[in-house]
């Protein structure tokens, strides 16, 4: 009795925490298609006006580590948190994979921080070669992390960093097939590199 009580509390939690994505708790599944995540700029989107980002250093699956403010001057960064077990954050991978390729060669980057727990973390591997994911691998197994950046816990979750280390977007949710939704984090990633 006492497991299947600690299994059901378990499921519901996975249940919440991937799929509460800006939609009320609701997956696209749940959606009608009307209303969509939208990005939301930070500080009224001008990029100067963004608060600064939260530094911080974690593992990566490759066994190194990786500093954000490391990366200041330098890059706009896309950080998006996201679990194996979270399907709306594997059904948008592609779309990121495809803007990296697309941008990297302009001084872009994606850390791809996964918030998978002890129990699942063996999957990351499996899930980073089934999606194409070629830009690094973030291991923010205690979500320390991600509690920073996202206390609701939200996924998938996508925040945009400038090269001056602000925050210029932050996007919950993903919708497959929401175009206007991805159109406006490309604009802002393209605007975050000057290229608007």
């Amino acid at each position: 009795m006492r497991y299947a009580a600690y299994a059901l509390v378990t499921c519901a939690a996975l249940i919440v925490g991937c799929s509460s994505g800006g939609n009320g708790g609701k997956t696209a599944a749940d959606t009608d298609g009307s209303s969509s995540p939208e990005p939301e700029p930070e500080g009224g989107g001008s990029e100067a006006s963004g608060p600064k980002a939260p530094d911080f250093t974690l593992p990566t699956l490759d066994g190194n580590r990786v500093k954000l403010s490391e990366l200041r001057g330098k890059k706009v960064v896309l950080l998006d948190f996201w679990s194996t077990t979270c399907d709306p954050c594997l059904r948008e991978m592609p779309e990121l994979v495809k803007i990296y390729n697309d941008k990297k060669g302009d001084g872009f980057e994606i850390l791809a921080i996964s918030v998978d727990g002890p129990d699942t973390a063996s999957d990351i591997p499996a899930k980073v070669r089934s999606t194409g994911m070629t830009f690094p691998i973030l291991l923010d197994e205690e979500t320390e992390v991600m509690d920073r950046y996202n206390p609701k816990g939200e996924m998938p979750f996508t925040v945009l960093v400038d090269r001056d280390g602000r925050i210029v977007l932050k996007r919950a949710g993903y919708q497959p097939g929401d175009q206007a939704s991805m159109k406006a984090l490309i604009d802002a990633i393209d605007a975050a590199l000057g290229k608007k």
